[in-house]
């Protein structure tokens, strides 16, 4: 009596084991922070109170020179709903986009030494490292109405033979992109014209990794201590 007691214990806790070890659980967690702010992207911050701390997901975020401005850009996680002034007014960022708006937070770049629409021409170039591979990265790409102006010039350090520009859209579209195994990436941003204000465009950064199952013979080790201790519990009674 007291062997099938032990031993029907122990059958249960590797039948819960196998189940577990074949069917690891995902999540899918978005990467832009929610709080409105800005980011350091190797310019400093313009007002130190509203300087935003990453998720240690990423290494770093710096600002390269973008090729329609000639300049690198700041970058501003941004709540279309509320408005905010940095840089004692330098950049406005108003309850309404000057283009259009859509919900959540969102990545902002803002040309770092042209004021145009003050700040809310959403124009930049950006290196993204991840302080690990990331098995996807989504990118979600809002209001893009240029061609050839926005999009993916490199992943992890390998120049693209040719840019990854999404496609034209119209007013207010989001455009989606997926990459595999991405440790970095370059995006381009938006088109700042010579004549008028350009195509600002936002964005959000999104992954789903598979969350670590620990290793079955460790499980299989203490699951069994403790269904011995049980076995050992009934026989006392008994």
């Amino acid at each position: 009596m007291k062997t099938q007691v032990i031993t029907a214990l122990l059958a249960a806790t590797a039948a819960t084991l196998t189940f577990g070890a074949i069917a690891p659980s995902a999540s899918a967690s978005g990467l832009v922070p929610q709080q409105e702010g800005e980011i350091d992207v190797g310019l400093g911050c313009l007002d130190a109170s509203a300087c935003i701390t990453l998720d240690p997901i990423f290494q770093s975020i710096t600002s390269l020179t973008d090729s329609t401005t000639d300049s690198p850009s700041r970058l501003f996680v941004d709540n279309f709903d509320t408005s905010n002034t940095y840089g004692d007014g330098l950049i406005k960022f108003g309850t309404k986009d000057a283009g259009t708006t859509h919900d959540g937070f969102w990545f902002r770049p803002s040309e770092a030494t042209e004021t145009e629409e003050n700040g809310q021409l959403e124009v930049g170039t950006f290196e993204f490292t991840f302080s690990k591979v990331l098995s996807d990265l989504t990118i979600d790409f809002f209001d893009t109405e240029s061609r050839n102006s926005t999009g993916v010039l490199k992943i992890n350090g390998v120049d693209l033979a040719s840019p990854d520009f999404v496609a034209k859209g119209s007013n207010s579209n989001i455009v989606s992109q997926t990459f595999t195994d991405v440790s970095s990436l370059v995006l381009k941003l938006g088109k700042d014209k010579d004549s008028g204000t350009g195509d600002g465009v936002n964005f959000q950064l999104s992954t789903s990794d598979s969350v670590d199952v620990p290793e079955p013979a460790s499980l299989l080790g203490l699951m069994a201590v403790g269904a011995f201790g049980a076995a050992t519990k009934l026989r006392k009674k008994s």
